[in-house]
């Protein structure tokens, strides 16, 4: 007898840093349990990806931070020579809309990968 393999959904989806919440791509999290985000060879001076969310598509997006009181941003280690991949903080999955926001100039316009599994 074979067994039945369960398949997760994922999806992709490309986005170009910048340092204004308001100009970020939405990034829709409500049917989804994790994600990376895949950053290209960057400067070795990018510090870090702050986060922002909302409940709703269209409202205000407020800074994430975790039940400790941080703030639930990723911090770089950036590599001239090989691209990172960086898991977004769990925090983020009890939202449905987040925005990836760069941290410093190092990050801005670049463009980057988020890959989700539900």
């Amino acid at each position: 007898m074979s067994e039945t393999k369960i398949k997760r959904r994922q999806r992709q989806v490309d986005v170009t840093l910048t340092s204004v919440a308001a100009s970020a791509t939405t990034l829709r999290l409500d049917d989804m349990a994790g994600a990376v985000i895949s950053l290209p060879t960057l400067s070795t001076s990018a510090s870090s990806l702050q986060l922002y969310g909302s409940t709703t598509e269209d409202g205000t997006y407020g800074r994430v931070y975790g039940a400790d009181g941080s703030a639930a941003d990723i911090t770089l280690t950036p590599s001239s020579t090989l691209p990172t991949i960086y898991s977004l903080p769990d925090a983020l999955f009890a939202l449905p809309f987040v925005r990836v926001v760069s941290g410093d100039t190092h990050t801005e316009s670049v463009t980057g990968t988020v890959a989700f599994k539900s």
